[in-house]
């Protein structure tokens, strides 16, 4: 018998965790808050198998298995019992969700010939607890296609019931109202491109060795992830520099970077369990060299992940989503509010987004067949470029997604710092398809 999902609401009702919150009222055609995961396998993809596994998926973990609805307060999740689609792949990935379509399901299950591909809206989950799941769908595939034992090391156990941690909105149990609320930031820097824009995710496609661009990120005592992270604010100070202000007139550029909650606080949910911390420059003070902006990087990242700085955040937001206000007013008054939260706490203050997921170790039996992987972030309306991370094997994808149809001094100034940093690279995109 399957577990109820837990929930602080009535029955038959799932609350959205605290930073889920504001991805309904704000969704819109720049604004999809969605990603995606794919594999390209070397072997055909079975659509009925694919569709076994899917649905098998969602049995193992029920709290995906749920509908967005709007209340008269509070967007919800309630129970969903359709059937989960599979989709064709088609030209642009982590693009705007049509949920009637989806049977109203948040997780788009999505094939290719060979390719095995998810797309979440950010209402269900961070791109952590998505892996979650996208390494438990291929693991499924695996056995129902007589592939071999496709169980990931560190994912979940198909066998095992839910976990109570796997429904947790660890956002409320860490809230502690005596902690002094994380200040806001002013107005960054926002690229403005050239050559208009349009709904269809492009992308571009670098790929790196990962022991290429390791080296010469140890050579400045940086992750490769704080690395990556350098080389966008550098890119970015070009392009502000190109725009000729001067002086006083420089923004600060200063890049969003997800972190993943889940080891900091040792709590293992499958809800949104992220924040976004900020690494920045100044411009105004003058041109930052390659190494000074390292230096800021690893500084900046090292201070933001302490566990009282993430606190601080946490303290914020959860404090709004509790404070009497907020609670007591209707839904069609709170959408517009959350989309002044979003512009004023989140897009206004930065410049760009990187996620970073890592290196993925695929299980003996699937490792041989995985040909590449990929994970993209759907850009937004202020910062219409973004940049999504992750490891296979030895190889490491750096995907820039994008809304402008011709402008890509972004993507060129970051993959040319690369070579002429001694990294090789590979690159790929689906423009012009």
């Amino acid at each position: 018998m399957r577990r109820a999902i837990k929930s602080h609401t009535p029955e038959g009702f799932i609350a959205l965790d605290n930073s889920a919150l504001i991805y309904p009222p704000t969704e819109a055609a720049f604004s999809t808050n969605t990603f995606r995961l794919s594999v390209d396998l070397g072997v055909e993809v079975n659509t009925e198998i694919l569709r076994q596994a899917a649905h098998e998926l969602l049995d193992r973990c029920p709290y995906a298995k749920v509908r967005l609805r709007t209340g008269f307060f509070w967007h919800y999740l309630s129970p969903n019992e359709a059937e989960i689609p599979i989709w064709e792949e088609g030209s642009y990935p982590a693009g705007r969700f049509d949920f009637k379509g989806n049977n109203h399901y948040l997780l788009k299950i999505i094939h290719g010939p060979r390719r095995i591909a998810i797309e979440c809206f950010h209402a269900l989950t961070d791109g952590s607890g998505a892996l979650a799941y996208f390494k438990l769908l291929l693991a499924r595939y695996c056995a129902l296609a007589s592939i071999g034992d496709g169980t990931f090391a560190d994912g979940l156990c198909y066998t095992s019931r839910p976990e109570e941690t796997e429904f947790s909105d660890p956002f409320q149990e860490l809230y502690d109202r005596t902690i002094r609320p994380f200040p806001s930031v002013s107005r960054a820097y926002h690229r403005k491109g050239e050559g208009g824009r349009s709904e269809a995710v492009k992308v571009i496609r670098a790929q790196v060795a990962v022991g290429e661009i390791k080296r010469r990120a140890k050579a400045r005592s940086l992750t490769i992830g704080e690395y990556l992270s350098a080389v966008y604010l550098m890119s970015l100070q070009e392009l502000q520099a190109q725009e000729g202000k001067e002086g006083r007139r420089r923004r600060p550029i200063r890049l969003s970077v997800p972190v993943n909650l889940r080891r900091i606080f040792a709590r293992e949910t499958m809800r949104n369990f992220t924040l976004f911390v900020l690494v920045s420059i100044d411009p105004a003070l003058g041109w930052y060299s390659f190494d000074e902006i390292a230096g800021q990087v690893r500084l900046q990242m090292a201070q933001a992940v302490e566990q009282k700085q993430l606190l601080s955040q946490i303290r914020r937001n959860v404090g709004g989503e509790r404070s009497a206000a907020l609670r007591f007013a209707p839904t069609i008054l709170k959408n517009p509010l959350f989309k002044l939260l979003s512009d004023t706490l989140g897009d206004q203050q930065y410049s760009g987004v990187i996620s970073n997921l890592g290196l993925v170790s695929f299980p003996a039996a699937l490792s041989p067949l995985v040909e590449a992987m990929d994970f993209h972030l759907s850009p937004g309306l202020v910062n219409p470029v973004s940049i999504a991370v992750v490891g296979y094997h030895d190889s490491l994808a750096i995907n820039f997604t994008s809304y402008e149809d011709y402008d890509t001094a972004l993507e060129r100034l970051f993959c040319t710092f690369l070579v002429e940093d001694g990294i090789a690279v590979s690159v790929a995109s689906n423009r012009g398809v």
